[in-house]
Parts: structure tokens; sequence; C-alpha cells
């Protein structure tokens, strides 16, 4: 018997409704589809059918559907508010109100409806019935090779509840030079192949670790999704001066430790991240460069350097000590590193908040300010110039990941190189960037690839030798 625990988690790991996407096989969907769409007008008995409008749709949510039934326990996630369908691919009145209702009042779908209440919402969740699964086994539908393609909004604007809000008229002008050059990046990166060299084995520690981190949080996707490769930058509070770095992308979304196996067209990659890279930012606007660790504090053990790094998130995110301190004790994360413990000396959080408050009083009037979404705005237009200019000087294609950049690995100096010029050039100071850990490519390694990331290059027409490109 399902316990409750056990439903809220399968309702939480859900897969989340794109719009973009689509297959190519076009023959087999546009067939289910009609069949789908018939059985929605005998249930909807609308007084006007328009099939060449409702169609596209269809497809669209079937595909969805699709992955929902063979990655997410047949759950998908789906905003039910009018608010988020603002482009032309999507729209309200034909999903929600023709497709999703139908669906739900035929038995074919159940609905577990969503809330909404201040910053904290949860979207709702559909769950296909045995009535719907039967129906999609015997249409002869396989998960899709799916595809995705570019957002339709490169640049999206959140108001301070987090919802989607249409572009204000007085900022149309600067948000069409953003998604200029944001589209740009994803032309690029869909005429490269990004992908994981890891065996089919390794690709479900994966996916088990990502359902996992989705059931702590609603919002993480819960599997790997390998055809979502494009960009969206995503800003804050009505403005584009808050927020505005990047996301969507599958190499953002899995666990950092398997980065290191990325690989773009073939060839391994690295990581070049910036260390500290707010601190740096700030100490830089007051005229001082940081030598060494930016969070390192004297006196203060090793093994609590990540619980600093996540406090000074919080300290820059929040609107007050109190709330920064309320944020500091709930998270997991800060749970988990220090393991009940505080560094020698410190008896509780107030007490190790009085002392970074001491080691970086030079930065103080940024805590408790909610500056962390400023210096977002600013970092990711620093890391945007870096991908343009490593694509019009070297040719090469980064992924970004917030604060750290992905390369071929034969272009790491240039990459390194860059990075502390556009570093320089947005700061008028000078920074630290590290290399992250490599990938070793031992034979033992190539062998379990042969199975799973060799078959995925050769399925999409990947004709160069992957093995060979790891190895060389």
């Amino acid at each position: 018997m399902t316990t409750a625990q056990e439903k809220r988690d399968k309702l939480t790991v859900a897969h989340w409704f794109v719009d973009s996407i689509y297959t190519d096989q076009k023959v087999a969907v546009r067939a289910a589809s009609k069949e789908l769409l018939n059985h929605i007008y005998t249930v909807s008995n609308p007084a006007r059918k328009h099939p060449e409008r409702h169609l596209p749709q269809v497809e669209i949510f079937l595909l969805n559907l699709l992955m929902a039934y063979h990655c997410t326990d047949g759950v998908m996630a789906i905003s039910k508010s009018s608010g988020s369908y603002t482009n032309n691919i999507i729209t309200y009145r034909v999903t929600v109100e023709l497709i999703v209702n139908s669906l739900v009042k035929s038995g074919w779908l159940i609905e577990h409806r969503g809330f909404y209440k201040g910053i904290t919402g949860f979207v709702t969740r559909l769950e296909l019935t045995t009535q719907f699964a039967s129906w999609l086994d015997a249409s002869d539908l396989d998960m899709p090779q799916t595809k995705v393609k570019q957002p339709s909004m490169p640049i999206v604007l959140k108001d301070i509840n987090k919802k989607v809000i249409t572009t204000p008229e007085y900022l149309k002008e600067e948000v069409a030079l953003m998604e200029a050059k944001v589209t740009f990046l994803n032309t690029q990166l869909g005429l490269a192949h990004i992908d994981l060299a890891v065996s089919n084995d390794e690709l479900e520690l994966i996916n088990t670790k990502m359902k996992k981190k989705a059931i702590e949080d609603s919002t993480r996707e819960s599997y790997l999704f390998l055809a979502k490769k494009y960009l969206q930058r995503k800003f804050n509070n009505g403005t584009l001066e808050d927020g505005g770095r990047f996301y969507d992308a599958w190499w953002i979304t899995i666990p950092k430790e398997w980065r290191k196996y990325i690989t773009i067209n073939g060839r391994p990659t690295v990581e070049l991240d910036y260390t500290g890279m707010h601190l740096q930012m700030l100490y830089a606007k007051e005229g001082i460069d940081i030598l060494g660790d930016p969070y390192e504090i004297e006196g203060v053990d090793d093994q609590f350097r990540g619980v600093t790094k996540l406090m000074f998130i919080m300290i820059f995110n929040a609107e007050s000590r109190e709330s920064a301190e309320g944020a500091i004790k709930a998270s997991s994360k800060i749970k988990t590193i220090r393991n009940n413990k505080h560094p020698k000396g410190i008896k509780n959080f107030d007490q190790y908040l009085s002392l970074i408050e001491r080691k970086y009083s030079v930065i103080s009037q940024y805590f408790y300010s909610g500056h962390g979404v400023k210096l977002q705005s600013q970092d990711s237009s620093m890391v945007e110039n870096v991908m343009l200019r490593m694509l019009k000087e070297h040719q090469a294609i980064t992924l970004p990941v917030h604060d750290s950049l992905i390369v071929d690995a034969r272009y790491k100096q240039q990459l390194h190189d860059c990075m502390l010029e556009e570093f320089e050039a947005f700061t008028g100071g000078s920074c630290e960037v590290k290399q992250k850990p490599i990938a070793d490519y031992d034979y033992q390694r190539l062998e379990s690839l042969k199975d799973g990331y060799v078959k995925r290059g050769l399925n999409i027409g990947i004709e160069h030798d992957l093995l060979s490109l790891l190895k060389s």
C-alpha cells in the first residue's frame, strides 16, 4: 500500500511540461495525436472544431505525456495559470481549457491541483490513469527521440512573486538586444553535439540522485533530459538589474560531480570556476584584491569552508540578519556539511555570522540587503561576454554553470585568459580562476561507454570515433 509520503514524493518528481518539444517521428505521433484529439472532442463536444489549430498543441502535449510516462512514473507538472501562456505556440484556452480539462473529465488524467501563496508554490501535477496508459501502450508509441527547440522567450522577466510577466514597454528595446545575444548563443549550441560520457549504469545513478534532489526541491529537474541544451536568462523583481543568470540547459541541472564527463562534439572538457565570485566582485568594487581563498577564515577549519560559502548566499540574498539566520538554520545542505558541529570557539549561527561580519567588514554594507540578485545580474553579463568572445575569437562553444564555464579542453588557456580579462573589464579588479577536477578516460572507463554513450552518438548520426576523441 502506498504511504502518504510515497504519494507526495511521486507527485513531486514530475516531468516539467516543455512547450518547445518536438520529434522527427512525425507520422506516428501525428496519427496518435489525431486519435487523442477525436477523444477530446467527444468529451468536450465543442460548438466548433478547429483541428488545424488544436492538433499542433495536442502533439506537444502528447510528447510531454510520453516523457512523463517513461521517465517520471506518469506524472507531469504543468502550470494552470493563464499568465504562464504568453507565446504563440501554446495557448491557455487550448492546452488547459480544452486538452487538460477534457482528459481529466474523461478519467484519463488525475489532476492534483497546485497552490500559490506569496513566493511559495506547487505547480499542478497531472497523473496518467491506467486507462490512458493502456491507450498509450496500444498506440504502439515508444518514448520518442524527443528534441527541444530554442526557447521562444530567451529573456524571461518575473515579478516580485516570481511570476512571469510581459516585458514593459520601456524595457522592450533593451530586452530585444539581450534576446539577440542569447539567440545567437543558442544557435551555436544547436549546431553542437553536447553529451555526457557515462555508462548506462552511471546514467541510472545520475537519474536516481536527480530524483532524490527533486523530492527535496520540487522545482528541480528529476532526470537527465539531454535534448534540453538551450539557454534562457531569467530576471527577477520586474527589473533587468536583478538576477539574469542562465538556466534550463541540462548540464546546469546534473549533480556537479558528473560535469567533468561532459563532452562537446565528442571532445573532453574542462570546467573553470571564478573562485568566490561575488566576494571578489565586491572587494574589487572597494578597490581591494583578495589574496588566497575568499572563503578561508583564520581559525576556522577547512571542513567548514562549504558552510561559510553557503552562508554567504543567504547573507547576500536575505533582507535582514534575522531572515538570513533562519535560512541558514533551515538549510539541509548546511546541516549535511557541518554534521551538527560548529567551528572551534563558535557555539551557534549567531556567533558564526558575527565572525563573518568582522572578517568581511569591508563589504558588510552589502549584507542583509538582498544584494545577491544584483550580483547575479552582473556576473551573468560577465559570463555572457566570455561566451561571446570565445565564439568570436576561437570558434569555441562554452557552457555556463552560473559562475563557472565548461569548454573543449583544447581551449582551456584561452578560456582562462578571457575570464580574467572580462572580470577586470567589469570590476576594475583582479580575481582567481581555478580548474575543477577533470575526467580520467582509462581503458576500463572507455569500455563501459560502448553501450550508452557511443550508441547515443550513433543514433543521432555522429560519424566520429567517440572513444578515440576521448583518448586524444
